[in-house]
Protein backbone atom coordinates (compact mmCIF):
# COMPACT_ATOMS: atom_id res chain seq x y z
CA UNK A 1 0.00 0.00 0.00
CA UNK A 2 1.32 3.44 -0.82
CA UNK A 3 2.05 5.96 1.90
CA UNK A 4 -0.68 8.31 0.65
CA UNK A 5 -3.25 5.49 0.61
CA UNK A 6 -2.32 4.62 4.21
CA UNK A 7 -2.69 8.25 5.28
CA UNK A 8 -6.05 8.50 3.51
CA UNK A 9 -7.24 5.28 5.12
CA UNK A 10 -6.01 6.38 8.54
CA UNK A 11 -7.77 9.74 8.28
CA UNK A 12 -10.97 8.00 7.10
CA UNK A 13 -10.85 5.60 10.08
CA UNK A 14 -10.30 8.51 12.48
CA UNK A 15 -13.19 10.44 10.92
CA UNK A 16 -15.51 7.43 11.17
CA UNK A 17 -14.45 6.80 14.79
CA UNK A 18 -15.16 10.44 15.69
CA UNK A 19 -18.65 10.06 14.23
CA UNK A 20 -19.25 6.66 15.86
CA UNK A 21 -17.95 7.39 19.38
CA UNK A 22 -20.56 10.01 20.47
CA UNK A 23 -23.39 7.77 19.27
CA UNK A 24 -21.98 4.86 21.23
CA UNK A 25 -21.50 6.98 24.37
CA UNK A 26 -25.03 8.42 24.30
CA UNK A 27 -26.66 5.04 23.77
CA UNK A 28 -24.45 3.37 26.38
CA UNK A 29 -25.36 6.10 28.88
CA UNK A 30 -29.05 5.74 28.01
CA UNK A 31 -29.01 1.95 28.34
CA UNK A 32 -26.94 2.07 31.53
CA UNK A 33 -29.39 4.49 33.15
CA UNK A 34 -32.37 2.43 32.01
CA UNK A 35 -30.66 -0.71 33.38
CA UNK A 36 -30.05 0.93 36.75
CA UNK A 37 -33.64 2.19 36.78
CA UNK A 38 -34.96 -1.29 36.02
CA UNK A 39 -32.78 -2.80 38.74
CA UNK A 40 -33.96 -0.25 41.30
CA UNK A 41 -37.63 -0.64 40.37
CA UNK A 42 -37.40 -4.43 40.51
CA UNK A 43 -35.16 -4.31 43.63
CA UNK A 44 -32.46 -6.36 41.95
CA UNK A 45 -28.99 -6.64 43.42
CA UNK A 46 -27.08 -7.20 40.18
CA UNK A 47 -27.04 -3.62 38.88
CA UNK A 48 -23.46 -3.84 37.61
CA UNK A 49 -24.16 -6.98 35.55
CA UNK A 50 -26.44 -5.07 33.20
CA UNK A 51 -23.77 -2.49 32.35
CA UNK A 52 -21.81 -4.99 30.24
CA UNK A 53 -24.92 -5.79 28.25
CA UNK A 54 -25.61 -2.07 27.93
CA UNK A 55 -22.18 -1.61 26.33
CA UNK A 56 -22.74 -4.51 23.93
CA UNK A 57 -26.19 -3.24 22.95
CA UNK A 58 -24.84 0.29 22.56
CA UNK A 59 -22.15 -0.97 20.17
CA UNK A 60 -24.74 -2.87 18.13
CA UNK A 61 -27.17 0.05 18.14
CA UNK A 62 -24.49 2.57 17.16
CA UNK A 63 -23.35 0.30 14.33
CA UNK A 64 -26.93 -0.02 13.00
CA UNK A 65 -27.37 3.74 13.17
CA UNK A 66 -23.99 4.28 11.53
CA UNK A 67 -24.80 1.89 8.66
CA UNK A 68 -28.27 3.44 8.19
CA UNK A 69 -26.65 6.87 7.87
CA UNK A 70 -24.00 5.60 5.44
CA UNK A 71 -26.63 4.15 3.12
CA UNK A 72 -28.71 7.33 3.25
CA UNK A 73 -31.86 5.57 4.45
CA UNK A 74 -33.09 8.80 6.01
CA UNK A 75 -33.13 10.87 2.80
CA UNK A 76 -36.90 10.42 2.68
CA UNK A 77 -37.09 12.99 5.52
CA UNK A 78 -34.88 15.63 3.87
CA UNK A 79 -37.77 17.87 2.76
CA UNK A 80 -39.94 17.36 5.83
CA UNK A 81 -40.12 19.75 8.79
CA UNK A 82 -37.31 19.08 11.28
CA UNK A 83 -39.64 17.55 13.87
CA UNK A 84 -40.59 14.70 11.50
CA UNK A 85 -37.13 13.08 11.22
CA UNK A 86 -36.47 13.65 14.93
CA UNK A 87 -39.66 11.88 16.00
CA UNK A 88 -39.53 9.19 13.29
CA UNK A 89 -35.94 8.23 14.08
CA UNK A 90 -36.66 8.25 17.82
CA UNK A 91 -39.62 5.95 17.28
CA UNK A 92 -37.85 3.54 14.93
CA UNK A 93 -34.71 3.27 17.00
CA UNK A 94 -36.75 3.03 20.19
CA UNK A 95 -38.45 -0.02 18.69
CA UNK A 96 -35.02 -1.36 17.73
CA UNK A 97 -33.77 -0.97 21.29
CA UNK A 98 -36.82 -2.76 22.67
CA UNK A 99 -36.24 -5.56 20.17
CA UNK A 100 -32.61 -5.79 21.27
CA UNK A 101 -33.77 -6.02 24.88
CA UNK A 102 -36.12 -8.89 24.03
CA UNK A 103 -33.32 -10.69 22.17
CA UNK A 104 -30.90 -10.09 25.07
CA UNK A 105 -33.36 -11.58 27.56
CA UNK A 106 -34.01 -14.59 25.33
CA UNK A 107 -30.27 -15.20 24.91
CA UNK A 108 -29.68 -14.89 28.64
CA UNK A 109 -32.46 -17.35 29.43
CA UNK A 110 -31.18 -19.82 26.83
CA UNK A 111 -27.40 -19.68 27.33
CA UNK A 112 -26.95 -18.31 30.88
CA UNK A 113 -30.12 -19.05 32.86
CA UNK A 114 -28.31 -18.30 36.14
CA UNK A 115 -27.71 -14.70 34.99
CA UNK A 116 -31.16 -14.11 33.50
CA UNK A 117 -33.56 -11.84 35.35
CA UNK A 118 -35.61 -13.87 37.77
CA UNK A 119 -38.24 -11.14 37.79
CA UNK A 120 -37.90 -9.81 34.25
CA UNK A 121 -40.03 -7.03 32.91
CA UNK A 122 -43.00 -8.75 31.33
CA UNK A 123 -42.50 -7.89 27.67
CA UNK A 124 -45.65 -9.80 26.72
CA UNK A 125 -47.74 -7.26 28.62
CA UNK A 126 -48.88 -4.48 26.27
CA UNK A 127 -48.83 -1.87 29.04
CA UNK A 128 -45.23 -2.71 29.88
CA UNK A 129 -44.18 -2.56 26.24
CA UNK A 130 -45.89 0.79 25.79
CA UNK A 131 -44.26 2.28 28.90
CA UNK A 132 -40.78 0.98 27.99
CA UNK A 133 -41.32 2.17 24.43
CA UNK A 134 -42.45 5.62 25.57
CA UNK A 135 -39.45 6.06 27.88
CA UNK A 136 -37.04 4.92 25.17
CA UNK A 137 -38.72 7.12 22.55
CA UNK A 138 -38.56 10.16 24.85
CA UNK A 139 -34.92 9.49 25.74
CA UNK A 140 -33.89 9.35 22.07
CA UNK A 141 -35.54 12.67 21.10
CA UNK A 142 -32.66 14.86 22.41
CA UNK A 143 -30.11 12.64 20.66
CA UNK A 144 -31.79 12.80 17.27
CA UNK A 145 -32.71 16.45 17.83
CA UNK A 146 -29.03 17.30 18.27
CA UNK A 147 -28.09 15.30 15.18
CA UNK A 148 -30.77 16.93 13.00
CA UNK A 149 -29.96 20.45 14.21
CA UNK A 150 -26.27 19.72 13.56
CA UNK A 151 -27.13 18.80 9.96
CA UNK A 152 -29.10 22.00 9.58
CA UNK A 153 -26.71 24.55 11.10
CA UNK A 154 -23.45 22.60 11.04
CA UNK A 155 -22.02 20.52 13.85
CA UNK A 156 -19.25 23.00 14.70
CA UNK A 157 -21.73 25.87 14.95
CA UNK A 158 -24.14 23.85 17.09
CA UNK A 159 -21.34 22.77 19.43
CA UNK A 160 -20.31 26.41 19.71
CA UNK A 161 -23.86 27.45 20.59
CA UNK A 162 -24.25 24.67 23.16
CA UNK A 163 -20.81 24.51 24.77
CA UNK A 164 -19.21 27.97 24.48
CA UNK A 165 -20.03 30.86 26.76
CA UNK A 166 -22.76 32.93 25.18
CA UNK A 167 -21.03 36.26 25.60
CA UNK A 168 -18.35 35.00 23.22
CA UNK A 169 -20.76 35.08 20.28
CA UNK A 170 -24.03 36.75 21.34
CA UNK A 171 -24.02 40.55 21.27
CA UNK A 172 -24.31 42.10 24.70
CA UNK A 173 -27.41 44.14 25.48
CA UNK A 174 -27.12 47.87 25.43
CA UNK A 175 -26.67 49.34 28.88
CA UNK A 176 -29.99 50.18 30.48
CA UNK A 177 -30.68 53.91 30.58
CA UNK A 178 -29.79 55.39 33.99
CA UNK A 179 -33.13 57.10 34.45
CA UNK A 180 -36.37 55.74 33.22
CA UNK A 181 -38.76 58.17 31.57
CA UNK A 182 -41.41 59.76 33.80
CA UNK A 183 -44.88 58.25 33.49
CA UNK A 184 -47.26 60.18 31.27
CA UNK A 185 -49.72 62.41 33.10
CA UNK A 186 -53.38 61.70 32.52
CA UNK A 187 -55.18 64.13 30.23
CA UNK A 188 -57.79 66.32 31.84
CA UNK A 189 -61.06 66.61 30.08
Amino acid sequence: MSEQTKKGLTSKVKEEARAFYPVFLYVWFLLAVLGVHKSVVLSQAHIVQHQGFAAAKALAFAKVLFVANKFGIWRVFDKKPLIVPILAKSLLFGLLLIGMDVIEQALLEHFWPAHADHDPVDLHNLRTLLSVGLVTFAALIPFFGFREFAKLVGEAELRKVLFVRRENFVPQREAEPAASPAPAEPLES
